[in-house]
């Protein structure tokens, strides 16, 4: 009976490792992060943004929805380490109102029409699971409109800014198939505090804006495999 068994057994554990020997080397190519990618994400974006101005401080917090895409390089340096460098460029509905009665009626609005990053990576390989966290700088056009009532004269004016940051995140990437993947991110971005020159209704007089926003986005990417600088071929 041993002798019959033990054949058997050596065969099968021989197919098994011959089994396990292909697999793994087919992963290089299945679980591949090395190269240029590019892609779309979607979320949500929500601000902590404070007005200083000559009637008080004020808040408008402005949040919204936002959709861009993407693009960047991954540089393998050990099968468990990357770098890399990625640029965002995110659309964005993000807006915020604070109205004040009490004395002169002030109303502000915040209006944040886009963000653009661009940002190194560090990351952990698992086979199909990509961890990492990135930093660099960013930037936002933003809209500001202000209102004041004083002795019943209303007025009002506009002003456009593109405002300079840094920013820093986080975040998890799957692999579905060799060129596609999935990925969740938290990304903050501080843009500090800048006078803008609405000067309403006095001439000349600025208003602080001191503001941070908080991203959460989903996004997919497609992945050229090697074989020359882009896979094309």
């Amino acid at each position: 009976m041993v002798a019959t068994v033990m054949p058997l057994l050596c065969i099968c554990v021989a197919a098994h490792a011959a089994d396990l020997g292909s697999g793994y080397g087919n992963l290089p190519q299945l679980y591949n992060w090395s190269g240029f990618y590019v892609g779309g994400s979607f979320g949500g974006a929500f601000g902590k943004e404070a007005a200083s101005t000559p009637f008080g401080d004020f808040v408008t917090n402005p949040s919204g929805v936002l959709g861009g895409v993407q693009g960047g390089y991954n540089l393998l340096f050990s099968p468990s380490w990357f770098v890399g460098l990625e640029g965002n460029f995110d659309w964005t509905t993000t807006h915020g109102v604070n109205l004040n009665n009490g004395g002169p009626g002030v109303a502000i609005t915040s209006n944040q029409r886009w963000y653009d990053t661009a940002d190194a990576r560090l990351g952990v390989i698992q086979g199909p699971l990509l961890y990492y966290v990135k930093g660099g700088a960013a930037w936002m056009d933003a809209g500001y409109y202000l209102s004041a009532t004083v002795n019943k004269q209303t007025s009002a004016a506009w002003v456009d800014s593109n405002r300079t940051g840094w920013t820093i995140g986080a975040g998890l990437e799957y692999m579905l198939a060799p060129n596609w993947s999935a990925k969740i991110e938290y990304n903050f971005l501080d843009f500090g505090n800048q006078n803008l020159g609405i000067g309403l209704p006095i001439p000349g007089v600025s208003i602080g804006f001191n503001t941070q926003v908080h991203e959460v986005k989903l996004g997919v990417n497609y992945h050229w495999l090697p074989g020359n600088a882009f896979g094309w071929f």
